[in-house]
């Protein structure tokens, strides 16, 4: 057995980031920048209204001692829609209606708010006095030409789409997504729908561990079971081959019908590491076939599962470039105690205990590895130290977020 630590620099050590590719603005959506984005021009590209209202100069909405405080005349020279440049300049006492988004005439300042005026025929009351700057977004407030928007190695979500969009950009430089298969194992599993004989379970960990490389942006393919028989294996991993990861569950421990590290070894795959200190999950494989990354996970469930995000999400963040790999990290506050044997590094299924400015975790009570539901009502791994054998509540504690991007 190898150290959690050392066992994910392995991992991080052999993964290498893909190629990139162009996607359309529309595609990009989940994807990974494969460059810096840099404005290619002003973010606005010029100086508009951000609101309904009355182009001024500030200076002339100041009440003068011999009128009616805060109420002045002004003479309105056009209406300006958005999407439209006005030819006039605004001078002494007059003022241009501007609609939100449009850009303000040469010589205002400022936009007094429609709220805050009065329109008669070709003039307008204002009722309120502004100061230049109020009303306005400047060009070039949000991004200046040349800066970088976007940093390589972005998760590409709605509001980078939207930056993307603002910057001009059509087609998108991504990483190319790490096509990744995954085969389940054993003689005891079943797909959901088909016949169940006794003493069959239904395999979930196909449909979870496709389910989870899909979320963690691959392009995941499932390519079934693979039977407690040499050639049913093998003909599996055949069909693996152009994959940039293989990922299997199942058959990686040490009994009779435990296939999977064995029929590895025969199909070329040459063994980084079998068996880590942690829990759940010690039985995991990591070894290599070319270029491509193979993983065996144990067949429990939870332990499957755990394993994906401790090992295979890294390695799949790497590939695409990303600048943070695994699980996002936090640190959290017990708030119960913890017993435990000591000697591995544990991941304990936890939740959110309450609300407020202070993040409190508890274990989900059934930490088995079989149990499924934990998975789903705990939302956090809480990592344990090898070492450890007690954590009062109170204590600090480092937790992996499983909902994380």
């Amino acid at each position: 057995m190898i150290e959690y630590s050392d066992a994910r620099a392995f991992v991080i050590g052999a993964a290498k980031a893909l190629p990139p590719e162009s996607v359309s603005l529309a595609q990009a959506l989940g994807r990974t920048l494969a460059r810096d984005i840099r404005a290619r021009e002003d973010i606005p590209p010029f100086t508009k209204s951000t609101m309904d209202g009355y182009a001024v100069r500030a200076e002339d909405t100041r009440p003068s001692s011999r009128r009616t405080p805060h109420e002045v005349g002004l003479e309105v020279l056009e209406d300006l829609p958005a999407g439209r440049r006005s030819r006039k300049a605004v001078g002494p006492g007059q003022a241009v209606r501007i609609m939100t988004g449009a850009p303000l005439p040469a010589g205002a300042d400022a936009v007094v708010m429609v709220e805050d005026t009065e329109s008669r025929d070709r003039a307008v009351r204002v009722r309120r006095e502004v100061r230049p700057g109020d009303n306005i977004g400047l060009a070039g407030e949000d991004l200046k030409k040349g800066e970088i928007a976007l940093e390589r190695g972005t998760l590409i979500g709605p509001a980078e789409t939207a930056v993307l969009a603002a910057a001009g950009l059509a087609s998108v430089p991504v990483t190319r997504r790490p096509k990744l298969a995954v085969i389940a194992t054993g003689d005891e599993i079943v797909e959901a729908g088909d016949p169940k004989r006794l003493g069959q379970i239904r395999n979930s960990n196909g449909p979870a561990l496709t389910a989870m490389a899909a979320e963690a942006g691959a392009d995941a393919r499932y390519l079934g079971i693979a039977r407690d028989r040499k050639a049913s294996l093998a003909a599996k991993l055949a069909r693996a081959r152009g994959a940039d990861v293989l990922v299997l569950s199942g058959g990686v421990s040490v009994g009779d019908y435990d296939l999977v590290k064995d029929g590895l070894e025969a199909s070329g795959v040459k063994p980084v590491f079998w068996q880590v200190r942690i829990k759940p999950g010690k039985p995991v494989f990591f070894g290599r076939r070319g270029r491509q990354l193979v993983f065996g996970l144990p067949g429990n469930p939870t332990s499957s599962l755990v394993t994906f995000l401790l090992f295979v999400r890294p390695a799949l963040d790497r590939m695409l470039g990303r600048a943070m790999t695994g699980p996002p990290s936090a640190t959290a506050v017990l708030d119960e105690p913890v017993a435990l044997k000591s000697g591995r590094t544990q991941f304990l299924r936890g939740r959110f205990v309450g609300r407020g400015p202070v993040l409190k975790v508890a274990p989900y009570e059934d930490q088995r590895s079989g149990v499924l539901r934990s998975m789903v009502r705990g939302r956090v791994l809480i990592v344990v130290p090898a070492d450890a054998t007690r954590l009062e509540a109170g204590r600090e504690v480092e937790i992996l977020l499983m909902d994380g991007s």
